[in-house]
């Protein structure tokens, strides 16, 4: 979701991660856009009577409107390859 009118700060992440309920590793900033990955059973209950928008403007006291582009994003898990002979050590011959 986008913030506009406000610069998030540490304190407002961690303001945003009790109201949710949430890890403060789970809250992230960057660009006026921010990130929020659902962890806990709170945050989904929160997210399923559509009222994220609601309690973050309440963590922040800014107004609703501020608030923007609210978007679900899913992420795809990535695999990663590799070789593990990259990895042995050559003098254990």
């Amino acid at each position: 979701m986008k913030v506009s009118g406000i610069h998030l700060n540490r304190p407002d992440l961690h303001n945003i991660a009790a109201e949710l309920g949430i890890g403060t590793r789970d809250v992230l900033a960057k660009d006026g856009i921010l990130t929020i990955y659902n962890t806990s059973k709170a945050c989904q209950e929160i997210i399923d009577d559509n009222a994220l928008v609601s309690f973050i403007s309440m963590a922040l006291e800014i107004p609703a409107e501020d608030i923007s582009e609210l978007n679900e994003v899913v992420e795809e898990p990535v695999k990663i390859e590799f070789d593990p002979s990259d990895f042995e050590d050559e003098d254990d011959d």
